[in-house]
């Protein structure tokens, strides 16, 4: 769902420049703004002498605008790190020209792109941010597409209702007399309820869309519009109308000149022209559409084209093409951590459980010595009283023991300082750790995933052209090697620290890790929340989403399973946390049983909470049963 992208870019665009703003600046970003369809390339190398001109003048919004409108060309190229770096630069100077429609503009095309590369939590992280400015200022159609693009993120993520809720909100607030982008809502909503199966109304907001279109002069709007009704009936199986809608989107789509649209437009005419059994058409569709995602690096669409190829010469008994076809598919949806960095993680997880655990033996002992000193100073005035009662021998002998008595609750006094001493810095190492994972997590990403982002674009600069057949084959190596290296960068980053916990409440949080867990293994992990909301703690939170991580992990490791439930159950002041697999089952009584499962238990001890685990060869139950009165917040 990449609507809500294009529908904001070609807004910005269009903001008048301010009355007394450099008129030659002006000029240029007019003259830039024309070529940006036709001629991409020159319209970047205008923008650069309207920054120049404007950083000579300091003439802060009109750098602003040259770097805005640079990062914009270069998304609508697909080139999404130079996209980034022209965004994060512009945003220096829409402060310093107090112009906060100007940033929050910056913040939303910033999560825009990150939506596309799929990094979900940074999407959430800079939408909320340009909401918070569009709500100062009160820009309701902005707001509009900022709903949108939200509705977009929780469709990339399969929470179809969700989604809806914010469509719904951005419809309410649109101004009435923009039709444009109140027929773009509309078109998002059908494709909304066609991902739920409910055809019917679908083609009710696709209807309204296309009938708002004919009272605009919009070729994106008419492009959605065909580009919907081609979906629609490739879904509901009449193909031949779904190529009439799609040709006439792939010809709209000359006069905007998107790239992932006409690749995504040709996968969509390959699928249907095999379902009808055209496989020539077919398979022209898709190769064209496969070699744009090649160029692009559009995985998205080279995992469709492979997939709709596999399909064709499976159907067609060419069996060794087709297998050779699924296996470049599901290459597409695979990905594999860096050993090296794999270890250093399980490092920094085992130094913090064991610091973790050292703190809770702290504790633990430290409330047995406060004890204790209870149980002496009862003991005291006992001896007290039986020495002021007695004989002057038993009150000398009663004086001995209090001074004895007084001299052991003294030591222990000392040692319960001594250990309530070693709690505090056995609490500053954790939090120290905590900080240093977030450190190593953002050094990870701002850091190496920058420099990586920069080879790539330095290494992309080079023209491949006049290289020999085997240079061009190390460089098409080197470039995919980068782009395996940025995502693995960016994983292990989350891992270290997930985004999810800080944007998001602790039930959301576990369903966005199950839904990635779904998109990247062959697990079927299903997830399922019961009950009142759910507040707690942030550091208790954090060790529940830790407990649910490593039983998800150990089933992927270890169970040999198919299928996997995680459920939150909140009633009555009771959570009950259930981990189940239909997996081969271990032995609960084995002293071989890994840290994984003592990290599990020692963060059952932190909640005060209850374990029981049941296993078989039919799989295993870990149930978790903690009091929220003991973990109120």
């Amino acid at each position: 769902m990449r609507l809500q992208f294009i529908f904001l870019l070609t807004v910005l665009p269009l903001i008048a420049v301010a009355q007394g703003d450099s008129i030659e600046v002006k000029a240029l970003l007019d003259e830039a703004y024309g070529y940006e369809d036709t001629d991409p390339t020159k319209a970047l190398e205008i923008y650069g002498k309207a920054y120049n001109l404007s950083e000579e003048s300091a003439y802060d919004l009109g750098a602003f605008r040259s770097l805005h409108y640079s990062g914009i060309v270069h998304s609508n190229m697909v080139n999404y790190d130079s996209a980034l770096h022209y965004y994060r630069k512009s945003l220096a100077f829409s402060d310093k020209a107090k112009y906060p429609k100007g940033t929050a503009a910056t913040y939303i095309n910033i999560g825009n792109v990150y939506q596309f590369l799929g990094d979900y939590d940074r999407v959430a992280d800079y939408y909320l941010k340009g909401i918070k400015v569009f709500e100062v200022i009160k820009d309701s159609a902005s707001m509009a597409v900022t709903y949108e693009n939200l509705a977009a993120l929780f469709s990339s993520v399969k929470q179809h209702q969700k989604e809806m809720s914010y469509l719904e909100k951005a419809l309410l607030i649109v101004p009435k007399a923009n039709l444009e982008l109140m027929g773009m809502i509309y078109g998002d909503m059908g494709l909304s309820q066609s991902k739920m199966d409910n055809l019917p109304k679908a083609l009710e907001y696709f209807t309204k869309a296309d009938s708002l279109s004919k009272y605009v002069d919009n070729p994106k709007l008419d492009f959605f519009v065909q580009r919907n009704f081609g979906e629609y009936y490739l879904l509901s199986g009449s193909y031949q109308k779904a190529i009439l809608f799609l040709n006439r989107a792939l010809k709209t789509n000359e006069k905007i000149n998107d790239p992932y649209y006409r690749s995504l437009l040709l996968t969509h005419l390959g699928e249907a022209h095999a379902m009808i059994k055209e496989y020539s058409k077919a398979n022209s569709y898709l190769k064209e559409a496969l070699e744009m995602g090649q160029k692009n690096k559009i995985k998205e669409i080279q995992e469709k084209a492979y997939y709709t190829l596999a399909k064709i010469d499976n159907d067609q008994k060419n069996y060794q093409r087709a297998y050779k076809y699924l296996n470049l598919h599901m290459n597409f949806k695979d990905s594999l951590l860096n050993e090296a960095y794999l270890k250093q993680i399980s490092l920094f997880e085992k130094q913090y459980e064991t610091e973790k655990k050292d703190n809770e033996i702290a504790s633990q002992k430290l409330q047995l010595q406060e004890k204790e000193n209870d149980i002496l100073k009862k003991k005291n005035q006992y001896n007290l009283a039986l020495g002021g009662g007695g004989f002057i021998l038993l009150g000398c002998l009663g004086l001995w023991l209090f001074y004895r008595q007084r001299q052991k609750i003294k030591n222990n006094e000392i040692l319960a300082l001594q250990s309530q001493q070693e709690v505090v810095k056995l609490e500053a190492l954790i939090d120290g750790e905590e900080k240093e994972r977030n450190r190593l997590a953002q050094d990870l990403h701002d850091g190496i995933n920058g420099d990586l982002a920069v080879i790539k674009y330095k290494i992309s600069s080079i023209e491949p052209d006049k290289f020999s057949k085997k240079e061009k084959i190390f460089y098409d190596d080197a470039i995919s090697m980068l782009d395996n290296a940025v995502e693995q960068v960016r994983r292990i980053s989350h891992n270290l620290a997930p985004p999810s916990l800080h944007n998001f409440d602790l039930i959301e949080a576990i369903q966005q890790f199950c839904s990635k867990q779904n998109a990247s293994n062959p697990i079927n992990i299903s997830f399922q929340y019961f009950g009142n909301r759910l507040v707690l703690k942030k550091e208790n939170e954090t060790a529940i989403y830790r407990i649910i991580q490593e039983l998800i992990n150990n089933i992927m490791k270890h169970a040999n399973a198919t299928e996997a439930l995680v459920q939150l159950n909140n009633h009555d002041d009771k959570l009950i946390i259930t981990v189940e697999d239909n997996g081969q089952g271990f032995d609960t009584k084995s002293t071989e049983n890994g840290i994984g499962l003592q990290n599990i238990k020692s963060r059952v001890d932190f909640l005060k909470a209850n374990l029981d685990i049941n296993s078989s060869a039919k799989g295993t139950t870990f149930c978790i049963e903690i009091d929220l009165k003991k973990n109120k917040k």
